[in-house]
């Protein structure tokens, strides 16, 4: 098994929301935390806009999908001999999706308006050093 982020300390949500809401304002579509072992999440924003675009269906089915198809463990079987997946970054044409993988089971996704730089491992960086965990 390979080696987990640093997760000592519990991640403070609500300073990483603080954080991006700062840095990317309205540019900031959603955050949420994850278990991908149980299949759980929790949203910890959601642009006002958004909630009425997203019923509690479709947002329910784009995270469980998430978590089923971008689960850590998978992602370091393709690239293994790469070494343990920290963050995975998906480009779409509205949105780019961030999935940075605080252990072997949790993380947040951030979903940010496509057109704002997202540089990796900065943002990475930032964004636990915003949840008190360190890089």
């Amino acid at each position: 098994m390979l080696p987990n982020t640093n997760t000592d300390r519990t991640p403070d949500y609500d300073r990483l929301v603080d954080y991006l809401l700062e840095r990317f304002d309205d540019d900031l579509r959603w955050v949420a935390s994850f278990d991908a072992e149980r299949y759980n999440y929790k949203v910890r924003y959601v642009r006002p806009d958004l909630k009425t675009e997203l019923s509690n269906h479709e947002f329910d089915a784009v995270v469980h999908r998430s978590i089923a198809l971008f689960r850590r463990p998978y992602v370091e079987e393709v690239y293994s001999h790469l070494g343990p997946a920290r963050t995975l970054v998906v480009e779409h044409e509205r949105a780019t999706a961030v999935h940075i993988y605080l252990s072997e089971t949790e993380g947040v996704i951030v979903k940010i308006r496509t057109g704002n730089e997202i540089g990796v491992p900065s943002f990475t960086d930032a964004c636990l050093s915003a949840m008190g965990v360190e890089p």
